[in-house]
């Protein structure tokens, strides 16, 4: 690949590197709730239902799918303390797998594991471990609501938490609420960490920006020409910005007002807007008028956003504020993705426009495009 550096190869990874794997987003995920005190919850008064994609289960489990209950039982455990800061172990009275095909919050079939434990009456502090498959994923999270107290008669979703590899323990105070501001964290963490590992998105903007190199292209009549850097970042600004302002409308619309519209056709239709802006960039001009596109495929992409805000819960308490700090944290990440990753185009386009134009914007756009087709058809035939 001479004369194209090497570092168009490094940008264009992380597209490529996890596009193999799966649909979308590569590390695994179960969706949790937290009751307690949990009425008619046959001897226990804390149950823990965990939520996980059948799709998951197999890939995490394997071989071992037939001891999937004893597997899940043995990795959730629950503490509580009382008044006096003496802390006993909740001891489990009961767990049930079944298949939960139905699950409003998931196209995807889905496995529903249930336990209960007997921690007492008047618990002042619960404190949680999840140890499920991080020994074969480490980037698992569980993404867990909390109807604790008070708030589990008049706001079943109070408070969302997440565990991971860095966090299997969490501890929650039962007489205090959650500050507002540490939920506003967790969600922007959460649409910072979602944008990152969503290849989908990453895709679609990778695609974008490699288009963003080059002011003309290679035509009979002309020879490909790299974009300034201010010619460059202010045709980046406009398309982000379309994107931006789309997928936030339909983000924020999905989420307050739910079942406005079917998001059946969302994931196909996502993977078709990576196909075709990837294959868009092979044509010998520059595409015209390519901010309305986006601005189109903005608003597709933000109904995604909102299907995986729809399975993670959202707490009804600050819930306006933890919607804008997940779109926010979405933004965050877009912008840390373009930080790295302009520089390195604008760079290796102004060093070499025609073979950045061969190796980068065509042999990059042609392999985004061919992932984006792959997605399409694997999400047409899974419906």
């Amino acid at each position: 690949m001479r004369g194209a550096p090497a570092a168009i190869a490094a940008a264009l990874s992380l597209v490529a590197g996890g596009g193999a794997q799966a649909l979308a987003h590569q590390q695994t995920t179960t969706f949790g709730e937290i009751s307690y005190p949990a009425a008619g919850a046959d001897g226990g008064d804390l149950t823990w239902r965990l939520r996980i994609r059948s799709v998951d289960l197999v890939r995490l489990l394997g071989d071992r799918r037939p001891q999937a209950a004893e597997i899940l039982r043995g990795g959730l455990r629950v503490a509580a303390s009382a008044g006096s800061g003496e802390t006993r172990i909740c001891r489990s009275v009961g767990a049930t797998l079944a298949g939960d095909p139905s699950s409003p919050a998931s196209p995807e079939p889905t496995s529903l594991f249930t336990e209960r434990f007997a921690c007492g009456p008047n618990a002042r502090a619960l404190h949680f471990r999840y140890d499920l498959f991080f020994d074969r994923d480490p980037y698992h999270g569980s993404y867990t609501r909390l109807a604790l107290g008070e708030a589990a008669e008049g706001d079943p979703a109070a408070a969302s938490i997440v565990f991971h590899n860095l966090a299997h323990e969490i501890s929650v105070d039962l007489q205090v609420p959650e500050p507002l501001w540490r939920s506003a964290l967790l969600y922007l963490r959460l649409g910072v960490a979602h944008i990152l590992t969503g290849y989908d998105h990453l895709s679609f903007l990778m695609a974008l920006l490699l288009a963003a190199g080059l002011r003309t292209r290679t035509t009979p009549s002309t020879i490909a020409e790299a974009a300034t850097p201010r010619q460059a970042v202010r045709g980046t600004v406009a398309i982000v910005s379309a994107f931006t302002v789309a997928h936030s409308i339909t983000l924020v619309t999905q989420v307050l007002h739910p079942g406005w519209l079917s998001t059946r056709w969302v994931e196909p239709a996502i993977a078709f807007s990576v196909a075709f802006v990837g294959f868009e960039n092979l044509v010998p001009r520059a595409p015209r008028g390519r901010w309305l596109l986006v601005f189109g495929f903005g608003l597709v992409h933000g109904l995604g956003f909102a299907s995986v805000l729809r399975e993670i819960g959202l707490p009804r308490r600050g819930l306006l504020l933890s919607l804008l700090s997940f779109n926010l944290g979405v933004e965050l990440g877009q912008l840390l993705v373009i930080a790295l990753a302009l520089p390195i185009v604008v760079t290796c386009a102004r060093r070499a426009p025609r073979s950045f134009e061969r190796w980068g914007l065509q042999i990059g756009s042609g392999v985004i495009g061919a992932f984006g087709a792959l997605w399409l058809v694997v999400r047409l035939t899974s419906r």
